[in-house]
């Protein structure tokens, strides 16, 4: 688990994840802001920001996310239909 973002709640923490994988529209500077008005801390925040690339372009299995396990993330391949080490 990313060691800046462990102490977040369950509930604070998929609310991250959400907003990682589904607000593409937000600039990076706006998103800090929503992060820090949810209740990250602005370095939390900031470190949220630097796996905005991953989770915009992936779905991920629930509990093998970039945040959550690192390396041993599990992507949806499409092609496959399978979930596949990240």
């Amino acid at each position: 688990m990313d060691t800046i973002l462990s102490s977040l709640s369950a509930s604070l923490l998929g609310f991250v994840e959400d907003q990682l994988s589904n607000n593409d529209v937000s600039a990076d500077d706006e998103l800090l802001e929503h992060f820090v008005a949810n209740g990250l801390t602005e370095a939390q925040a900031r470190q949220a920001l630097t796996y905005r690339d991953p989770y915009l372009g992936r779905i991920y299995l629930e509990g093998f996310t970039p945040i959550r396990t690192g390396a041993q993330a599990l992507r949806f391949n499409p092609h496959s239909r399978q979930f596949e080490p990240d």
